[in-house]
């Protein structure tokens, strides 16, 4: 399902079948640009476009956004007991109140933070100290506003979220 071109950049013995996914979904959303590369910080783009990308994958699906000249970031999370492991990892105490909504409280957290993280691209991003996601009462879908600010760079951002399945979804809008 991918052109020769595409395949001839993968180790197909190490590409996950998650990875493969996505870039399958790329390719069917993008059939004629050039395969995917990642830059120095492991960020997938398009070499011979002008698109910001960015690809997640959870559980059986994968998800793609593209966008024209601007960053854009997105995350898919299976919602299950094990995000309550490193929550003291990304929970600032401003962020508290997303924890009366238990575990879809916590993944639209950690969601947006991923999603925002792919935005900045640059990686070293703390995610209690450089990012907050404003408190929001969820519902099956809507939208969140974060925040990246790590010295001059300082930026928020919308994001769109829904809840599917057992799933997650959001994305930088």
């Amino acid at each position: 399902m991918l052109p020769q071109a595409w395949l001839d950049k993968l180790d197909l013995d190490k590409v996950s079948r998650h990875n493969l996914a996505a870039r399958v979904l790329a390719n069917q959303v993008s059939p004629d640009f050039a395969p995917l590369e990642k830059d120095e910080y492991g960020k997938p783009y398009f070499d011979s476009e002008d698109h910001k990308i960015s690809i997640t994958h959870a559980g059986e699906y994968a998800g793609f956004i593209q966008t024209e000249k601007r960053d854009c970031g997105i995350d898919m999370e299976e919602i299950t007991e094990r995000v309550r492991r490193i929550q003291s990892k990304f929970i600032r105490e401003d962020e508290e109140p997303f924890l009366a909504e238990d575990l879809k409280g916590l993944f639209a957290v950690w969601c947006a933070k991923e999603a925002m993280y792919k935005h900045y691209g640059l990686k070293a991003l703390d995610f209690k100290n450089n990012m907050k996601l404003d408190y929001q009462k969820l519902e099956g879908k809507g939208t969140l506003i974060g925040h990246i600010f790590k010295g001059d760079y300082n930026v928020s951002l919308e994001l769109e979220y829904e809840f599917f399945d057992n799933y997650l979804i959001l994305h930088t809008v």
